[in-house]
């Protein structure tokens, strides 16, 4: 065995654990500056990107260092070990997704009512490119949600419109969303009302943008959500969980308030009907888990 080839073995193993820590490092730093300090989205998947081709580098290099420290000899194993264990972790976490990718359909905006989603104003501006557009492609994605989210659909509430207004704001609170705006249903606004809200993933921070309208008369209501990422081409099923988990709070505001009787008609149309008056009515409202 040649001293040269002895020598040379470390290097690959040097260069190996160098770059997967490099895009350990590039990648934590790229979260933390984009979920506390305002980093642009573009710019982190940017960031994101370089990190994981710089792991697939590192997890090249380590096998091949790997190869020739079994073959040759030589010093570097610990290296190799630890920045093949480095890059093989940041290359699992995308990997990771892959079957929830397949699973749920390829879409990034949910409504439940695709006829007249609740339309976006206040966030419109954020939702330019390279952003995801305000507008709702409903050809395109409608029939996929159709599919995979079917308890997606209006709620029907026995309740005045003002009255439902105020249940549907305080669940967006409870939710934990940032309210960016409101409008109360008015005789101007033909007793429509509208509230446009945000949301950030827990760890990575992305935005996903809410807008909810209430509309109705003195008796009952109507509730339309939509929720929409403002980048990505999919949600993985982030935006009808969210759609659902609100449908469920408004529920539970419109349980909280209920007295008198628990007993009535069940309710047999198409749309999610909540009573006042009736539990099982209310029960038919909650979306599915």
């Amino acid at each position: 065995m040649s001293i040269a080839k002895i020598e040379g073995a470390p290097a690959g193993a040097r260069w190996t654990v160098r770059i997967a820590l490099f895009a350990l490092v590039m990648l934590i730093v790229a979260v933390l500056m984009h979920r506390f300090l305002g980093m642009r989205t573009p710019v982190l998947l940017a960031t994101i990107q370089v990190a994981l081709a710089s792991a697939a580098v590192a997890l090249v290099l380590g096998i091949g260092a790997g190869v020739r420290i079994w073959r040759h000899g030589g010093a570097g194993t610990a290296r190799v070990l630890l920045g093949l264990t480095v890059a093989i972790g940041l290359l699992a976490w995308p990997l990771a997704y892959m079957p929830t990718m397949k699973r749920l359909p390829k879409i990034n905006d949910v409504v439940t009512s695709p006829a007249a989603p609740p339309q976006f104003e206040a966030l419109s501006p954020l939702r330019q490119p390279p952003a995801n557009i305000a507008t709702y492609p409903a050809g395109r994605f409608y029939p996929l949600q159709k599919a995979a989210y079917p308890d997606l659909d209006t709620m029907v509430i026995n309740r005045a419109v003002d009255e439902t207004y105020d249940l549907v704001v305080e669940a967006v609170r409870r939710q934990k969303l940032n309210l960016v705006r409101e409008q109360p249903p008015t005789a101007e606004n033909g007793d429509t009302g509208t509230l446009e809200a945000v949301d950030r993933t827990l760890i990575i921070g992305f935005y996903d943008d809410v807008a909810i309208r209430v509309a109705g008369g003195s008796t009952q209501s109507v509730v339309d959500i939509r929720s929409a990422s403002r980048y990505g081409q999919h949600d993985f099923g982030r935006n009808a969980e969210r759609v659902r988990a609100l449908m469920r709070e408004i529920v539970a505001r419109l349980e909280a308030t209920v007295s008198g009787s628990r007993r009535g008609p069940r309710s047999r149309g198409r749309r999610n009907s909540v009573s006042e008056r009736s539990a099982p009515d209310r029960r038919k409202a909650s979306p599915r888990p």
